[in-house]
């Protein structure tokens, strides 16, 4: 007869060493954040019932996790409050969301943003091709939900995407006007300066397109591929009269690069020409580093029918024998809005976000898209909301997430 009583008895002791474990790592990322966050500047003043590490640490868990306001963020933290003890003593237990509401209102938003970058700075970049740079798009957007009484949004940020990572290098605030006094003319400079470009490609739609962004770029050691249009006549016009002269040559011994995708019933067929810029032309001598102007030709047609065809010119400090590279770098742009500013609208739901006073709005938007880029350090083969629901359900999968972000 076999006794069993051994048999339980040994599957019911527990694994001392890997508890032991476990709690150091735990420990270890409770301290590793509160290193992050210690010298970030709290708005209190005078004895503060619940410290600004703890605050922070339950909010940007919670906006991970689901939360779309400071009342969620209150009530994520009191229903997962065991799992916060993990990491922070939280004596005061979770803060309510008055408090959660006047921190984001008070706290200064480059403040939150340097915390955003401390978190992200020390993560492992994936291996490129040895002969292409980084690359990093540029672009504004606008907060929808949040806008006065005459209904202007009141909240417009400019970003800069890092798409091989997932995650957003940086963000700041302006206004969505034109020209050159305000709005995105002046606040990407600024941006770009916050930055750290050395060997990295910049791309940037037309509304980027003056000479003081190329010097910002050129300055900070990174180059660039901008989109032209003719808010830069003459640049256009020089572009334009360029690719018609090698247009009656058959583009003859031009650098090119075509690709063709196919899905849907559609046909996409894209061509990049490459030609080195006009020599001698005193009009191109306030544009640092210019090198290269590009012309894209897209053809596209939809369940077999007439294809359209659109035509549109960029520029670049890139020597135009990588034509490949421009070509999908410029295509490639576009991941910001794909995978940053319509995740924050449709994931997230930064559009229907009403937050308006103080800094509410824009320190929400910068605890979005941490919480954003933490989840694509993880997510794999699964959705963002898949990966965030599974956050918000499965304790120990969020404190593996917390592990690899913080922790590494």
């Amino acid at each position: 007869m076999v006794k069993k009583g051994n048999n339980t008895s040994k599957q019911a002791k527990p694994n001392v060493i890997k508890q032991q474990y476990n709690k150091g790592k735990i420990a270890g990322v409770a301290a590793r954040f509160l290193h992050l966050v210690r010298q970030l500047d709290d708005p209190r003043t005078g004895f503060c019932d619940y410290p600004l590490a703890e605050i922070l640490f339950v909010a940007i868990i919670a906006v991970l996790c689901g939360s779309e306001s400071d009342q969620d963020i209150a009530t994520f933290g009191e229903a997962q409050i065991k799992w916060f003890r993990q990491f922070m003593p939280l004596k005061n237990g979770i803060p309510s969301h008055d408090t959660f509401r006047r921190i984001f209102m008070l706290l200064k938003p480059e403040v939150l943003q340097s915390a955003h970058d401390e978190i992200f700075r020390e993560l492992r970049v994936r291996k490129r091709g040895r002969t292409n740079p980084k690359h990093y798009s540029i672009d504004g957007k606008a907060s929808r939900g949040c806008y006065d009484t005459k209904g202007k949004s009141l909240l417009h940020t400019v970003s800069c995407w890092d798409r091989s990572n997932g995650i957003s290098l940086g963000q700041l605030a302006t206004k969505n006007d034109e020209g050159k006094e305000v709005g995105e003319y002046n606040t990407i400079p600024k941006l770009i300066k916050t930055l750290d470009i050395e060997d990295a490609l910049i791309t940037v739609d037309a509304g980027g397109c003056y000479a003081e962004i190329t010097d910002a770029i050129i300055d900070g050691g990174g180059s660039y591929a901008i989109t032209l249009k003719e808010n830069q006549p003459t640049l256009h016009g020089i572009a334009k009269d360029v690719f018609e002269k090698h247009e009656q040559n058959n583009f003859s011994g031009v650098a090119v690069f075509q690709e063709t995708s196919r899905g849907h019933g559609r046909v996409e067929e894209r061509t990049y020409y490459a030609v080195p810029v006009p020599k001698d032309d005193e009009r191109l001598g306030k544009w640092s580093g210019l090198k290269t102007l590009v012309m894209g030709r897209f053809r596209r047609s939809v369940n077999g029918g007439a294809a359209t065809e659109c035509i549109r010119f960029y520029i670049s400090s890139v020597p135009c024998k990588k034509v490949k590279w421009l070509g999908q770098s410029l295509r490639g742009h576009w991941a910001i809005e794909n995978g940053l500013h319509w995740v924050l609208d449709v994931t997230f739901g930064e559009d229907g976000n009403r937050t308006r006073r103080g800094n509410g709005a824009e320190n929400w938007s910068i605890l979005r898209r941490m919480a954003l880029g933490m989840l694509n350090q993880v997510k794999g083969k699964m959705t963002i909301p898949n990966v965030k629901f599974r956050a918000a359900v499965d304790p120990d999968f969020r404190t593996e997430i917390i592990k690899k972000i913080v922790m590494r």
